[in-house]
């Protein structure tokens, strides 16, 4: 099939479909979707039309695609990470209410960080990160501070590459990357500035399970000039990460 791979199942090319949209990429019309989902756009065109029957997918006021509100509804039936985000949540808005900026939860996807929640203000410094968003692990504080805890082959073949940078600051050495694993092991939270956006600092903590592994990482990201400075901040996320460690062993619950 001409601009298609060939053989691929219909499972296949809606799952291309929804990986067209990317935090940099929320909207698009039919003939990028084909274009990015590498469809035909006579085969993009139709499975766009069954998609918005079943309001998985919906137009915005310009008349562009994006994902729509029956993709959320059978995202938030049953899932793990949704459930943590569930139980994170509370404990997250006290960081929130005390940092004032952006806080947000994140767990490790193969080689990204997958935001499963997160909590904003209006006078927050921006960045790229978004729930549902990924991020590449070794660019993120966040994604540091799990690789930092997952198993040592775990940590190897992520080092083994590709490692891309963000920004002029982003380590992409794998040397340096082990060390800084190793301090964020001895330390028990990363911090990093100007790795994925300049001018932005993020600072993360990890959440373990009621048996002690570590499924997440707490973090905010601030304005690297923040007023209330680190040790404050450092205080406010191991706080809200020792109980939601504590609420999770209390539900008996791990993510899978």
């Amino acid at each position: 099939m001409a601009n298609s791979r060939s053989g691929d199942a219909m499972i296949d090319r809606l799952v291309r479909v929804f990986a067209a949209f990317d935090p940099d990429h929320q909207s698009l019309s039919t003939e990028e979707i084909a274009a990015r989902a590498e469809l035909p756009k006579s085969t993009a065109y139709r499975l766009v039309g069954d998609m918005m029957r079943h309001d998985l997918l919906q137009r915005d006021p310009s008349g562009r695609l994006r994902i729509g509100v029956g993709m959320w509804e059978l995202s938030n039936r049953a899932s793990d990470a949704v459930d943590l985000a569930s139980v994170a949540r509370p404990h997250m808005m006290a960081v929130h209410e005390f940092v004032g900026e952006n806080t947000q939860l994140g767990i490790l996807r193969e080689r990204e960080v997958l935001i499963i929640e997160r909590m904003s203000a209006p006078n927050a410094v921006v960045h790229r990160s978004k729930t549902a968003g990924r991020l590449p692990a070794h660019a993120s504080s966040c994604g540091l501070v799990l690789l930092a805890y997952a198993p040592k082959h775990v940590r190897e073949a992520y080092l083994r590459g590709p490692l891309n940078a963000l920004t002029e600051k982003t380590t992409t050495d794998p040397a340096a990357l082990r060390t800084m694993l190793s301090t964020i092991r001895s330390h028990h939270f990363a911090e990093l500035s100007g790795h994925i956006d300049e001018g932005t600092t993020g600072i993360t903590v990890p959440v373990f399970d009621g048996g002690g592994m570590a499924i997440a990482g707490l973090g905010v990201v601030i304005d690297s000039e923040h007023r209330k400075g680190v040790p404050a901040i450092m205080r406010a996320l191991r706080t809200a990460s020792a109980r939601i460690t504590q609420d999770l062993a209390v539900d008996g619950g791990a993510l899978d």
